[in-house]
Formats: C-alpha cells, structure tokens, sequence
C-alpha cells in the first residue's frame, strides 16, 4: 500500500505524512514552493509537467490525498480566475482520471464555501449555494469526482488549524500569533462563524474512512460553533497573548468577497462511522497547546 501526498508539505499533508509515518504505510509526498525533505516539486498548474512528474513519482498508488491548494484563498481566486480554475477544477480532474487509470482511490478536501450560510448546520445532502469564486471552483471539482469515481472520499471541512509557524500562508490562529508576538493588532471578524477544525483530527478522520472503505461525501469538522472573535479571545487566553491587540470587527466590509456568515456542518453522518473524536474548540485548543509547548522545548 502507497499513498501519494500531493502537498505534503502544507498543513493538512504534513499530518498525513506524520500518521502514515506513524501507522507504517508507504507513501510518497510532492510539495511546490517550500523545500522539505524528500518532497518533490510538481507543478499542478502545468498539465503536462503534472501528468509525467506523478507518473515517475508513483506509477502504482493505493491512494492519491490531494492537499495542493492556492496561497491567498477566497481573495486570491477572486482576483486570478484564471489560475483558480487551473488548480481548483482542471488539475482535480485530471488526477482523477489519472486515478481511474490507475484503479486508485482518491481523497478530495471541499469546503464549507459550497454553501451561502442562510440556513445552517448544513448536512451532506443540503442543497449548495457557494457565494464566490472558490466555493463555485470547489463544488465543481465535487461533481466531477462523484460522476466520474467509485472509490472517493470528499472531506467538507472549514476553519482548520494546528501549530505550523514556519509556513508562508498560515491559518487563523498561525496568523494571530504571529501578529500578536510582532506587537501589532490583529483585526478579528466577529460576524464570521464556523467550526474549528484540529488537523488532527481531520486527517485521522479521513484516513478511518479511507481504511474502512466508507467512500462518498462527508462532513469532518470539529464539533463546536464559534464566531472568531470569541474564538481569538480563547486562544489569547491559553497561549498567554495580549488580548487587548485584538479588534472586534462586528460588520463585515463593504469591499468583502461574499462568503457564508454562518458557517455551521453537520457532522451526524461521519461520527456514526468513525472512531476518532472530532473534538469541541476548547479541547482543540488544549491540542494546539500541547504542540507549541513541544514545539519551544
């Protein structure tokens, strides 16, 4: 068995890397900008370099986890259609054809995005209304996937965070604790709410269902609701922050890409089928804890 990890070394792929490291399972790993270990660079906006770079790196994969995502997110695809596309919808489908070819299974990570936030917690089957660019792109690539593969896993996830600080496009929590460790003020959006997500327990998730043949599309996202303003706070609190840098923003811009307010999956359909426990904010919090305080000894 060998997992191919493409973007192994972002967030989300470098859990997997660290589980399958874990768990003994072979795998081979791609990156693009960050150099890191063995990773190979594979350039997912070049067709061409992309179908012969995973040809020679895994002729023969078990499964292809695709993590590869866009530095800059909503904004960035807003203003660069054009790449957005490429990344987002015609590299997705030419993996998956590639993993038809192969007979390989294929683990796809969606987003809360595909939804507009009128009428939350979203289940599985709820109809999708995506607001922007991104959430259009991603439910695009979700359609193709489920017309065109049997053996397909879709993650639906939002609000994902854990302890990264050396990368180039942090998440939430990563770019909060940068700012507040430069002295600067963080301005926080009080009208945004969704559901945290640990990366642990994302991947752990994913890779149960993987391991226990439950294809289809789920929802695996932590189990509590927060705004981020709170969510901030909470954080300072643990980590010991100056809680007074952070702004409350209660009215989004006017400027704002269009995005769901309340972003709130329901997550009954995955839990009757997993063991892993999708933990509330607080406990994912106490995680994000106990990995700086490895992290600084």
């Amino acid at each position: 068995m060998t997992y191919l990890i493409l973007g192994a070394n972002g967030l989300i792929g470098q859990q997997f890397v660290k589980l399958c490291r874990g768990k003994n399972i072979d795998y081979v790993g791609t990156r693009f900008s960050r150099e890191k270990g063995d990773l190979k660079k594979v350039d997912f906006l070049d067709p061409d370099h992309m179908r012969e770079a995973l040809e020679n790196l895994c002729p023969t994969p078990t499964a292809v986890i695709n993590c590869v995502n866009l530095a800059g997110g909503v904004n960035f695809c807003e203003e660069n259609p054009g790449p957005a596309r490429k990344l987002h919808v015609e590299s997705v489908k030419q993996i998956v054809d590639w993993c038809n070819n192969k007979n390989a299974e294929f683990v796809y990570f969606s987003s809360d995005y595909v939804f507009d936030g009128e009428n939350p917690p979203y289940k599985e089957d709820d109809p999708t209304g995506p607001l922007n660019l991104y959430g259009q792109l991603k439910l695009e690539s979700e359609i193709y996937i489920r017309e065109h593969m049997q053996h397909y896993l879709i993650a639906r996830t939002t609000n994902v965070f854990g302890w990264d600080p050396d990368t180039p496009t942090p998440n939430f929590l990563m770019y909060l604790y940068q700012t507040l460790k430069e002295g600067k003020n963080f301005n926080t959006p009080a009208y945004l709410y969704g559901n945290p997500t640990h990366v642990e327990d994302l991947v752990k998730a994913a890779l149960e269902l993987l391991d226990k043949k439950h294809y289809g599309l789920y929802h695996i996202v932590g189990s509590g609701y927060i705004d981020r303003y709170d969510w901030a706070l909470k954080f300072c609190r643990l980590a010991g922050l100056d809680q007074s840098k952070i702004i409350e923003n209660k009215e989004p811009p006017k400027n704002i890409v269009p995005r769901p307010f309340l972003s709130n999956l329901n997550i009954d359909k995955v839990k009757k089928l997993i063991q892993t426990k999708l933990h509330d904010v607080d406990e994912g919090l106490q995680m994000l804890m106990a990995e700086m305080q490895k992290s600084v000894r």
